[in-house]
């Protein structure tokens, strides 16, 4: 019991950090979706897909080996090599960040004109594109810091990046809002200045916690190699999904626009789907994602100790929880989505896609949970197969839906992916669950 007390109350500061993070951004949606509109808003969500692309690709799979490595170290009594290793990442991630922001930033008009088919996206796609060195030494620093075991560093980095960036979202509008060339830039602008000022509290808490310890005794070249060596099949997988995730977001728009034979249209129901309503479907989602984080070291545990029984117990209740909230999201979004959409964002079409998504709810609670369950048993490769297969029919629904049924083919492919992954994720667990 008091091994998991430190665990816990961790667990309970990210939660909190989470919710008010969830809670600033929705206001900040309401402001941006009031100020900017539906198209500007699909624009802004349109640049994610290559902004989310560098993210794996250069530090999503380092930092969760960094956080795993400086774990071990820190329980072995190896402080020093845990801050060797951080400054090792640092470089690396900083390496790859930079190179890849160089490219995307040169190659812009390109991808805005061939790839997304929106010029407005390409003066956000280069100022989007500075954040993410400044969110790999972040990343990298916050990686560190869980795995020392001390969680109020990600959490207030993560508050104060909200409030700065809502703050200067609503200075910008103030001031010269209406000067700037593509209204979706004051978004991107508020998310690289909510980076930076989040960056600076994080350089200035890990320097003043800085203590002095004796010299590593591991060296950099050995600290590397086990920094790759887990590293490389993790950001393998993340950059796997993303991929898929990526062209399912560039897909959606080009397909839109084929049903409805306007472009500014499609990517206005774009905006109003991804921008306003699936962010307040997934609210929820704050509470189950941080109940998967609590999950994975606990299930890997019991598994490694052979506690079969606490095993199973760990499976049984988040399972039954998740399902309940699922059940809960769709009474709540199916009877009050409608009036959610009109009172929060003034659209009927956001509460029409409400009451339509409700449906997803259980399904969408459940499934990261059980594939957190998966990992901890050490089925990596069997949820990264399980979200691949679910990807790929949501991408052959907007391929061949999509044009033929507007929004509802993407409703449909949603709710069958999402069916798909459930079903495959359950059915492999209660075989891995019948073999112990």
């Amino acid at each position: 019991m008091k091994k998991a007390g430190p665990f816990i109350h961790g667990t309970l500061i990210l939660i909190t950090a989470n919710l008010f993070a969830r809670l600033m951004g929705f206001y900040n949606r309401i402001f941006l979706a009031g100020l900017i509109g539906a198209h500007q808003m699909g624009v802004y969500q349109l640049i994610f897909p290559i902004y989310l692309v560098g993210f794996s690709l250069c530090f999503q799979g380092f930092q969760t080996a960094l956080s795993k490595i400086v774990a071990s170290k820190k329980a072995a009594g190896q402080e020093a090599s845990a801050r060797k290793i951080l400054k090792i990442t640092v470089y690396f991630t900083m390496m790859l960040s930079v190179f890849f922001s160089v490219f995307i930033f040169f190659t812009a008009d390109e991808i805005g004109r061939t790839f997304l088919k929106e010029t407005d996206c390409i003066p956000c796609l280069k100022l989007a594109v500075i954040a993410l060195p400044m969110v790999g030494i972040k990343a990298c620093i916050h990686s560190w810091s869980l795995g020392m075991g001390h969680s109020e560093l990600p959490a207030l980095s993560l508050c104060i990046e909200q409030i700065a960036r809502v703050a200067s979202i609503f200075l910008i509008s103030i001031t010269f809002f209406a000067r700037l060339p593509v209204a979706a830039l004051i978004a991107v602008a508020g998310m690289v200045i909510g980076e930076f000022i989040s960056l600076c509290f994080t350089l200035f808490f890990y320097f003043f916690s800085k203590k002095t310890s004796l010299p590593s005794t591991d060296s950099s070249r050995s600290l590397f190699r086990e920094l790759f060596d887990l590293g490389f099949p993790l950001t393998c997988n993340a950059l796997s999904v993303t991929l898929l995730q990526s062209v399912q977001s560039i897909l959606i728009p080009m397909m839109l626009t084929r049903f409805y034979g306007n472009q500014h249209e499609a990517v206005e129901i774009y905006g109003v789907l991804t921008g306003m309503a699936l962010p307040f479907l997934l609210f929820p989602s704050t509470i189950t994602g941080s109940l998967s984080v609590m999950l994975l070291p606990k299930v890997s545990a019991a598994k490694t100790e052979g506690n079969h029984k606490l095993l199973y117990r760990a499976v049984r209740y988040p399972v039954f929880f998740c399902l309940f909230l699922g059940f809960c999201g769709f009474f709540g979004f199916f009877t009050f989505g409608p009036w959610i959409g009109q009172l929060v964002f003034g659209s009927t079409i956001c509460g029409d896609y409400l009451r339509s998504l409700s449906f997803l709810c259980p399904f969408l609670y459940l499934s990261g949970t059980l594939a957190s369950i998966l990992n901890g048993m050490g089925k990596t490769k069997a949820t990264l197969f399980h979200n691949s297969i679910s990807l790929t029919v949501q991408i052959l629904f907007i391929v061949f839906v999509i044009p033929i049924y507007g929004i509802r083919g993407y409703l449909w492919g949603m709710m069958t992916s999402s069916l798909l992954l459930v079903t495959l994720n359950s059915l492999h667990l209660k075989k891995e669950l019948y073999r112990l």
